[in-house]
């Protein structure tokens, strides 16, 4: 150790104890746990490598217990092991064991207490650790007259009488008091806040433990799980893969070290499930995840992901589809403290999103998956195309360019120098070389001056692909209720809500107008198309406007996502009226007929 510096010390000990366990994310409490049992089982005898959730009544009151095997801890060990940034046999580092998480993770739940039990060598040592009066530490024990005991006791007989756990072995075992003697910890372990759903435990440990050490096994026991009575076997994905679960799946492996997991979990027998939900202990829900030294982050799961899905370039089926991004152990990435989620280790140490690789996703998709996205999108019959010309004409009147791709030192691509022969000279004897004369290539590729770029390589903005939306469930997924569109700028798609109110609003003010048509059904038909191409084509012209802001000094990127998010979209979407004359005009020349006569004469007298 140095002697060239004053090491800081720790002027306030017990406020940085309760300032470290009360700031930390309560939900991190399982992930803690577990992860820890995990670690204990890996080091068991191979055929013996269990970690077990199970309910243990204390005073009738069910308490959430795991269980592992694994080298057990005597009475030292124990008091050690319940001190903060304290650990029995592992190697504390910022990016491995702080020494901290399940105790700091738990206590926040558990200031009634968690109870620690371990057997060693046949004995078994037990410490409760709490909170009272705002100190938090391990409970002085009595025995029934009243005598100290000390903060660790020796357990070995009553465990021997209670019959439930075996003395031959060693083992560990923690469970979770809350935080009144009266709570359910299996169902409410965090005392309502957050409130949980019954396969509460299960779902969380599909959504975090991506694979398990070799020849672990996780099982939930009667109670824990939301499946009817017997113990269930918790099946990581890659293992349910292995079985079959999915309908289809596939890994590629890119030249950086990443690694791209694309699920296809088809609706099982006609429900809004999915396959793997049969036999599933939690709900087979699809999801989208960062996968970093076997742990899931970042999750996003049910209408997070079905909204984020385009940038990812699956516009549709995402409910079905699932895509897990695993980084390479040696990747520029750091847990945060309570280890909730990445961080970059350089630049502004942004947090990790999926978001981060929605590119390489969307560019690496299996043919099979693009295909199977494109038996999912919906045949509208609406006059996309012409629309999406027309905006691209307006686009490339207004000259608006797109956004170049950003140079960054860690890409995948890389580019060879060349000879760099370029346009040089061709001396050749008897010429002055002072001559001014028009210098000439053998290289096909060199154009001579009065050449121009063609418009594509202008790199000007392309129009947005427009998908009208009629399905209830995909405008849901969309997060489209209520609202007219949304755009996604990295793929360039405009979803619209095709059961916003301005669509029928127009249709029926045309259908009021020519109600007096001689073929009524064709009048409709008529009113629908032009209603439905209105709307179209004004969320297309919102988009294509915000986009030309890019033009503007005054206008920033932040400002320019202001204007292209759903709520301004529909804002621009809601005024028809002033497309209701071309609709007029498109629909009395098809129709050979005026608008009612009622209609002229009220505008008439309007005027």
């Amino acid at each position: 150790m140095t002697t060239d510096v004053s090491a800081l010390r720790v002027d306030d000990q017990a406020f940085l104890v309760s300032s470290t366990i009360e700031r930390c994310p309560k939900v991190m409490m399982i992930r803690e746990l577990t992860k820890n049992a995990i670690e204990a089982a890996a080091e068991a005898e191979p055929n013996d490598r269990r970690v077990e959730f199970s309910a243990t009544r204390v005073h009738g009151v069910p308490k959430l217990t795991i269980w592992n095997t694994g080298l057990g801890m005597d009475d030292d060990e124990l008091s050690r092991m319940t001190n903060l940034a304290a650990s029995i046999g592992k190697q504390k580092g910022l990016d491995k064991n702080f020494g901290m998480g399940a105790k700091v993770a738990s206590l926040p739940s558990n200031r009634h207490g968690i109870r620690y039990r371990s057997c060693k060598a046949g004995s078994v040592h037990e410490v409760i650790l709490c909170e009272r009066d705002g100190v938090y530490g391990r409970l002085k024990r009595r025995n029934t007259n009243g005598e100290e005991l000390g903060d660790v006791v020796d357990v070995t007989e009553q465990v021997r009488a209670e019959g439930d756990r075996l003395l031959t072995s060693d083992w560990t075992e923690v469970v979770l008091l809350g935080n009144r003697p009266d709570q359910d910890t299996v169902s409410d372990p965090y005392d309502g806040d957050p409130k949980q759903p019954k396969f509460w435990l299960a779902t969380y440990l599909y959504h975090r433990f991506y694979r398990l050490p070799p020849g672990v096994e996780i099982r939930l026991d009667e109670g824990t799980h939301a499946r009817g009575p017997g113990s269930r076997k918790f099946e990581t994905m890659p293992a349910r893969e292995t079985k079959a679960a999915f309908t289809r799946a596939e890994t590629v492996s890119l030249s950086n070290g990443i690694k791209l997991h694309y699920i296809y979990d088809e609706a099982f027998k006609d429900t809004s499930h999915n396959k793997s939900i049969s036999g599933a202990i939690a709900s087979a829900v699809s999801t989208a995840a960062v996968v970093f030294r076997d742990e899931m982050y970042a999750v996003l799961t049910g209408r997070a992901w079905t909204i984020e899905a385009p940038t990812f370039g699956i516009p549709f089926g995402a409910k079905h589809i699932s895509v897990h991004i695993e980084l390479p152990d040696d990747a520029r990435l750091r847990p945060e403290g309570y280890r909730q989620f990445l961080r970059y280790v350089d630049g502004e140490q942004d947090q990790v999103e999926a978001a981060d690789f929605a590119v390489q996703v969307l560019e690496n998709r299996p043919a099979w998956l693009i295909d199977l996205i494109h038996s999912l999108a919906p045949n509208t019959g609406d006059s996309n195309e012409e629309i999406r010309k027309r905006l691209q004409e307006l686009l490339n009147k207004l000259r608006v360019k797109a956004q170049s791709p950003r140079v960054v030192a860690d890409g995948d691509i890389t580019v060879g120098a060349g000879p760099g022969g370029g346009m040089a000279p061709v001396r050749s004897s008897g010429q002055s070389e002072g001559r001014d004369r028009r210098q000439n290539s053998a290289d096909l590729t060199v154009m001579q001056s009065g050449a121009q770029l063609a418009r594509m390589a202008q790199n000007l903005e392309r129009a947005p692909s427009l998908i009208p939306l009629d399905d209830e469930e995909e405008i849901e997924a969309k997060n489209l209720r209520g609202r007219a569109a949304r755009y996604y700028a990295k793929t360039g798609e405009l979803f619209i809500n095709m059961r916003y109110p301005a669509v029928d609003l127009m249709r029926e003010q045309l259908e009021q107008e020519y109600a007096h048509a001689g073929d009524v059904d064709i009048m409709k038909r008529l009113a629908v198309s032009h209603s439905r191409n209105s709307m179209i084509q004004r969320a297309g012209l919102a988009v294509v406007f915000a986009l030309a802001k890019r033009l503007n000094k005054e206008w920033d990127e932040e400002a320019m996502g202001k204007a292209l998010e759903p709520e301004s979209l529909s804002l621009a979407a809601d005024n028809f009226y002033e497309a209701m004359q071309d609709a007029r005009r498109a629909i009395g020349k098809a129709l050979k007929i005026r608008r009612s006569e009622y209609e002229t004469e009220a505008e008439t007298a309007v005027a």
